[in-house]
């Protein structure tokens, strides 16, 4: 049986036929403004407060403090997950890549975390020196991930001009275990947030664009 981690997200868990596989690696990719940060803290909250699993986000782009001030608005004290051991909001710089492995390594053993956000990758793998090396480090540091068992999740920001692409570097997607791109598209004469499942390794997923809406409880999929 496959072991599976909840997102909590409504409407999310049954759209990946259960969760994301346990120790998987996630790249949740689109645009500026489409919902990355929320769904990434709202992973790691519920993880805390609804399943036990303690998390830790990795930011080199937005300091701990915006971040903590955003999941505010919907509820979310992530100070008190602080003060508990639950969850760390860390600031890394994008330049020291390297030195994310032996992070994870020591929020494992004294944490014992099972959820991971780093944000973002796009920034790490801008100062790598090529893609043979993005490939590289990616490749090893989901690896390391993948054995400890820490199901993870990549932000990648796509720019407006990269219309098609995934990533920055071209690389991340084909090295993830699942990929998840947000949009804002114009459905019925509107413009909506979206979310489609790219692909999942080894599960079955829902092949549909599904519409989301952020409440002042976080992201909720709609049904369709």
């Amino acid at each position: 049986m496959i072991e599976r981690t909840k997102t909590g997200i409504p409407g999310l868990d049954e759209l990946l036929n259960g969760g994301f596989i346990k120790g998987s690696v996630v790249l949740l990719c689109g645009e500026a403004g489409t919902g990355k940060t929320i769904f990434c803290s709202q992973f790691l909250y519920n993880g805390a407060t609804q399943y036990d699993e303690k998390g830790v986000y990795l930011t080199s782009e937005e300091a701990p403090q915006h971040i903590k001030k955003s999941a505010a608005l919907f509820g979310w004290d992530f100070d008190k997950l602080e003060a508990e051991g639950k969850v760390l909001i860390v600031p890394v710089k994008p330049f020291k890549v390297e030195e994310i492995p032996e992070l994870v390594k020591k929020f494992k053993n004294e944490m014992n975390i099972q959820r991971l956000v780093i944000d973002s990758v796009s920034l790490f793998v801008m100062y790598l020196e090529n893609v043979y090396a993005a490939r590289k480090v990616l490749y090893d540091l989901i690896t390391l991930l993948q054995d400890l068992k820490i199901t993870t999740i990549f932000t990648s920001e796509i720019l407006s001009k990269e219309k098609g692409a995934l990533s920055r570097a071209g690389v991340e997607e084909f090295i993830a275990d699942a990929v998840i791109l947000l949009e804002n598209k114009v459905m019925g004469g509107q413009f909506r947030r979206t979310l489609s499942i790219i692909k999942m390794r080894m599960s079955d997923h829902s092949k549909k664009i599904h519409p989301f809406e952020i409440t002042n409880e976080g992201i909720r999929i709609a049904k369709i």
